[in-house]
């Protein structure tokens, strides 16, 4: 990662080359995405938001061209507008400095906004986006033989139609804020070991975030249909994020100050993607209720 790292920051042509060439990666196997945005958050982090800028004008002038003469124009818009130029703008944040646990409510904050035009685009085009994943899904659990019948697979199809529209907020606001950490932990490697570490293992959203949350996963219970619905689900899915990243960031200090093994904290992932979702709201919720109990306040060290 250092050698990346150092790869990136090496010259101008090397973080643009770094930039389209993890994008590109990424078509094949999507998380190499988050390295794409990363390099653009390394540049901006350490050279200032202006170097930042410039990378991800000239990255976006060939991505653009590139998916234009393939005909994936949407594709190059996407990475953009979605990915890059949200990652300078939360990197220059972080770099002036504002705190992470600021950084991050920020980027929660925008992926509300995202999420306000998720919900509107399916109100619009509700019709086109179902026939789409009918057509792309149904055949697929066809095949699978599910033993349902046509009628019941077609309303759980719809249901994941939905469910990929109201989470989509909640997705980009982890890729951002994964992409923002790459980012700061490659800085670290290079000018302060374990810097990162030190930094996210202090992240607390606060109390007002904290009661925010709450209320919106309330209403999003309350309200059980229409476009506001839609939007509450999308905020309900971003409180989760937010809060699931300040619960790992109270694992990732308990075992830094008990002294752990990382074995522990690889299981910790494990768990994670083999007991998805409950262990993820399980964290989202120890990360919810610490900013009233303050458990790292009570671990003590080995």
């Amino acid at each position: 990662m250092q050698a990346i790292a150092a790869f990136v920051l090496r010259g101008r042509n090397q973080a643009i080359l770094s930039t389209l060439g993890f994008a590109v990666l990424a078509l094949f196997f999507t998380p190499m995405g988050f390295f794409s945005a990363a390099s653009i958050g390394l540049v901006t982090l350490v050279q200032g938001a202006k170097q930042g800028l410039i990378i991800t004008i000239i990255a976006s002038v060939f991505m653009m061209s590139i998916s234009g003469i393939t005909g994936q124009a949407a594709l190059g818009i996407e990475y953009v507008v979605f990915y890059w130029l949200p990652i300078w703008f939360l990197a220059q944040l972080l770099a002036r400095p504002v705190s992470l646990s600021l950084v991050v409510l920020i980027a929660g904050l925008l992926g509300m906004f995202v999420a306000i035009g998720l919900a509107l685009l399916y109100s619009a085009y509700e019709t086109q986006w179902n026939k789409f994943i009918l057509d792309n899904l149904l055949p697929v659990l066809n095949d699978a033989q599910t033993g349902l019948s046509e009628k019941e697979l077609k309303l759980r199809v719809l249901y994941i139609a939905k469910l990929l529209v109201s989470y989509g907020a909640a997705y980009w606001v982890l890729s951002m804020c994964v992409s923002l950490f790459l980012a700061r932990w490659w800085q670290s490697l290079l000018f302060h070991p374990g810097g990162f570490g030190d930094e996210y293992r202090k992240l607390r959203l606060g109390v007002s975030a904290a009661v925010l949350g709450m209320l919106c996963v309330v209403a999003a219970v309350s309200i059980k249909d229409g476009i506001f619905h839609q939007v509450l689900a999308g905020w309900a899915g971003i409180v989760v994020v937010l809060f699931l990243l300040q619960g790992l960031a109270i694992a990732h200090y308990v075992a830094a100050v008990r002294k752990l093994k990382i074995t522990w904290l690889y299981m910790l992932y494990l768990l994670m993607m083999l007991l998805m979702p409950y262990e993820l709201f399980l964290i989202a919720f120890i990360g919810l209720s610490d900013n009233w109990a303050n458990y790292r306040a009570r671990i003590k060290p080995v």
